[in-house]
C-alpha cells in the first residue's frame, strides 16, 4: 500500500503533463496586414481630430481669459463707483488732526 499510493500520484501527474501541448506546437495566427492607403487614411483622420481638439481647447482658453478680464473690469469699475459715491469732508485746518482721537484718525484717508 505504501508504494502504490505514490506511484499512482506520479502516473496521474505524467498523464496530465502529456495532455498539455508544447508551446512550439501551438499554431500561430498570421497578423492581419493593412494596406498603405488605409494607414494613410487613419493617419489623416488622427491629424484632423488632433487639430479639432486643439482648436476647441484654444477657444475654451480664450473664453476663460475673456471672462477673467470682464470680472477684473467689473471689480475695478465697482471700486471706482464706490469712491465716487463716498461722502467726503475736506479738512482745511490741519491743527484739527492733532485734536482728533486715534480711533477716528484710523478712518481718515489722504488722497
Amino acid at each position: 500500500i505504501t508504494g502504490d499510493a505514490g506511484k499512482q500520484w506520479y502516473q496521474r501527474r505524467v498523464r496530465e503533463q502529456k495532455k498539455e501541448c508544447r508551446f512550439s506546437a501551438l499554431s500561430k495566427d498570421k497578423q492581419s496586414s493593412t494596406s498603405f492607403c488605409s494607414k494613410m487614411d487613419f493617419k489623416t483622420q488622427k491629424k484632423n481630430i488632433k487639430a479639432l481638439v486643439d482648436q476647441i481647447q484654444s477657444e475654451r482658453s480664450a473664453e476663460s481669459e475673456a471672462r477673467k478680464q470682464r470680472i477684473a473690469d467689473n471689480r475695478r469699475r465697482r471700486e471706482e463707483n464706490e469712491k465716487k459715491c463716498e461722502i467726503v469732508q475736506k479738512i482745511t485746518n490741519t491743527k484739527k488732526l492733532k485734536k482728533i482721537k486715534k480711533k477716528h484718525l484710523r478712518t481718515v484717508e489722504t488722497r
